[in-house]
């Protein structure tokens, strides 16, 4: 009778140390960036489609913020946001015109308007859109990888600020999505340096 527990336990074992693997890369892929060894909470995003860029992809900005900044709307489109807060823009250029391709996008300021790449971005700490106050650095490199986009997005950052410092991030959820087309455009953006 000892030796049919033994083969239990062996299993029994085995099956908690595989559950705990699993439970562990779940918890380490939280919603959040890291940027000057500091890891910020993102809780929600959006995409803004401003149509056909050029003759090879779509411009489709992405914005993932924390939870101290609002989004605030008017007429189908993002007015302003207040608050102070963290969080990122960055401008995608994709092929479809709806929604981002899964695929990885490289930045390359040469090639604006070309799929998967993208020209343009901006890592905000602490910072305040209404007053301009808080910390801000342009994105001057690196891939933004998106591997889903079903009913929820699935994004891996790993970029490059304009000071150098490294920005790495991911984020899995829904994202709002405003398409303004050429018809109209969002009179809201961040600043840039």
């Amino acid at each position: 009778m000892k030796n049919l527990y033994k083969p239990f336990i062996a299993v029994l074992l085995i099956s908690l140390f595989v559950a705990g693997c699993k439970k562990d890369k779940t918890e380490s892929q939280k919603n959040s960036f890291k940027y000057d060894n500091t890891e910020h909470t993102l809780t929600k995003g959006f995409l803004e489609n401003y149509g056909k860029s050029g003759i090879q992809g779509y411009n489709i900005d992405l914005t993932l913020l924390s939870s101290s900044l609002a989004i605030h709307e008017s007429s189908g489109a993002v007015d302003s946001i207040t608050g102070t807060g963290d969080g990122l823009l960055i401008e995608l250029f994709t092929s479809l015109p709806d929604k981002l391709d899964v695929k990885d996008y490289i930045y390359d300021a040469t090639k604006s308007g070309a799929d998967g790449t993208f020209d343009d971005g901006v890592v905000f700490i602490s910072f305040n859109p209404s007053t301009l106050i808080g910390t801000f650095y342009e994105i001057t490199g690196g891939k933004v990888s998106v591997t889903g986009n079903g009913s929820e997005y699935e994004i891996t950052i790993n970029c490059t600020a304009s000071n150098g410092k490294t920005i790495t991030g991911y984020y899995k959820g829904n994202l709002k999505y405003y398409n303004y087309g050429k018809k109209k455009k969002s009179e809201y953006r961040f600043p840039t340096k």
